[in-house]
C-alpha cells in the first residue's frame, strides 16, 4: 500500500464516520432544526465520498442541489410552520 491509498482509506473512514454520526443525529434528536443541520452534514459527507470516487461533477451537484437547496427549503419550512399548541395524547376510550 502506498501513501495515496492510505490517505484515501483514512479519508473514506472519516467521511463514513461523519455521515453515520450525522445520520444517527438526524433520527435521534428531538429538535427538528438540529436534525435539519445534521442532514446537511450527511449530504456533505456523501459529496466527499463522491470526490473520493473522482466524480467531481456529481459532488458539485450534490453540494449545490442537496446542501444548498433542499436543506435550505427544509429549514424555511420549519421556520414558517406556525406551531400554536402542543398536541396531547387522546385518553383511552
Amino acid at each position: 500500500m502506498n501513501l495515496a491509498e492510505g490517505v484515501q482509506i483514512v479519508s473514506f473512514g472519516l467521511l463514513a464516520l461523519l455521515s453515520l454520526g450525522a445520520a444517527l443525529g438526524v433520527v435521534l434528536l428531538t429538535n427538528i432544526v438540529y436534525s435539519a443541520f445534521l442532514l446537511g452534514a450527511v449530504f456533505m459527507g456523501v459529496a466527499g465520498m463522491y470526490l473520493l470516487l473522482n466524480a467531481d461533477f456529481v459532488a458539485a451537484a450534490q453540494v449545490l442541489i442537496y446542501v444548498g437547496s433542499v436543506n435550505v427549503l427544509i429549514l424555511f419550512g420549519i421556520m414558517l410552520v406556525n406551531k400554536q399548541q402542543d398536541f396531547k395524547a387522546l385518553p383511552n376510550i
